[in-house]
Formats: structure tokens, C-alpha cells, sequence
């Protein structure tokens, strides 16, 4: 087998493998929302927290504590669920306007984009990513602006650089963001579920 064909052949497992991961991490992001709202939908129970009465006595009632936090937790894992949804979507959209940029700008200049390794925020420049993509504040590149790429100047080739290199931050960065947030969602969803059975046990 030559170079050429063994490097096709890990292509093409790279992206067989790519796409299996992608339907594994949809399919658990969906999997775990629904046993959250469903917990939620039977756990929740009216009378149990109607009288609730925050106090730093002696006397704590464990029970209807767990039974709380239980509840508490359940709520901010479908809230970070609904979260990391949006994370993959914009991810996702990202993504693609990033390699339809990176053809474009070959297909009408000739010019090859940035390919180095994308840079990896902390997580708060992560959470601020996710707010810059629901306010659609992101750089926008036209078509127009890849077919002129080929006679622009060296600040406009700077700054079409720059815009392209910031959309593979925040695509890179989304993805990063849905990784680390799924493994929080299910760590919540676990503490959730023993709080509860251990709050039904000291009934």
C-alpha cells in the first residue's frame, strides 16, 4: 500500500470515527435531558415542599433537605442541558461556515487559511462564547469578501485572517464547551438521583 493510499484510508477512518462520536454525544445529550425532565416530572411532589422552612437549627430535617437539593439539582441539569444543545448547534454552524469559507477563499483566490491548532479558552471566555452566539456576535464572511481576497491589501488579508481565525476559536471552543458541560450535567443528574433515594429512605 503506498503513502497516498494509507493516508486516505486513516482519512476516512478519521471521519468514519468523527461521525460515530458526534451521534454517541447527541444521542447521550437527548438521553439525559429526558431522564432529567422525566425525574423531575416524578419526583416533584407539591406537599412536600409547600411548608418548607429554611432554618440553621440543630433539628434539620434530612429527608426533606436531600429532597430539595435533589429537586434543585435535577432543574440545573436540565438547564445546562438546554444549554449545551445550544452549545452544539452553534458549534456545529460554526464549523460549517468555517469550511465553506476555507473553500471558497481556495476556490476563488487561491489563498490557503489558517490551519494551525485553534487556541483553548478558559471557562469563562467559553461561557462568553455561547452569549456572543446568541446575540449573533460573531465575524460574518461573505462570498463577496472570498472572491476579493485574491487583489486585498495586507490589512484587509489581516483582517479577513483574523475574523477566520476567530470563528475556529469559538467553533473549537463550543465543542470543548459541550464535552466539559455533558460530564457536569451527568455528575448533577447522579448527585441528584442519590440525594433523592437517600431522602426516601429517611421518610
Amino acid at each position: 500500500m503506498s503513502k497516498q493510499e494509507l493516508i486516505e484510508e486513516y482519512r476516512e477512518r478519521n471521519i468514519r470515527w468523527t461521525d460515530r462520536t458526534l451521534s454517541q454525544l447527541s444521542f447521550y445529550n437527548n438521553l439525559l435531558l429526558t431522564l432529567s425532565i422525566g425525574f423531575l416530572s416524578f419526583a416533584y411532589k407539591m406537599e412536600r415542599i409547600e411548608d418548607i422552612n429554611i432554618s440553621f437549627k440543630n433539628n434539620i430535617d434530612w429527608s426533606l433537605t436531600l429532597y430539595v437539593i435533589s429537586i434543585t439539582m435535577t432543574t440545573f441539569s436540565i438547564l445546562l442541558g438546554l444549554v449545551i444543545s445550544l452549545s452544539r448547534l452553534y458549534d456545529f454552524r460554526l464549523t460549517r461556515q468555517v469550511n465553506q469559507i476555507r473553500q471558497r477563499a481556495w476556490e476563488h483566490s487561491d489563498k490557503k487559511l489558517d490551519e494551525k491548532t485553534p487556541d483553548k479558552f478558559s471557562w469563562r471566555k467559553r461561557a462568553k462564547v455561547i452569549i456572543q452566539c446568541l446575540l449573533e456576535d460573531y465575524p460574518k464572511i461573505t462570498m463577496e469578501q472570498c472572491k476579493k481576497l485574491k487583489d486585498a491589501d495586507d490589512e484587509r488579508l489581516k483582517k479577513f485572517n483574523d475574523n477566520f481565525r476567530m470563528l475556529r476559536n469559538m467553533s473549537h471552543n463550543l465543542g470543548i464547551a459541550t464535552w466539559s458541560q455533558t460530564k457536569l450535567q451527568t455528575v448533577i443528574f447522579a448527585f441528584a438521583i442519590i440525594s433523592f433515594i437517600i431522602s426516601e429512605l429517611l421518610k
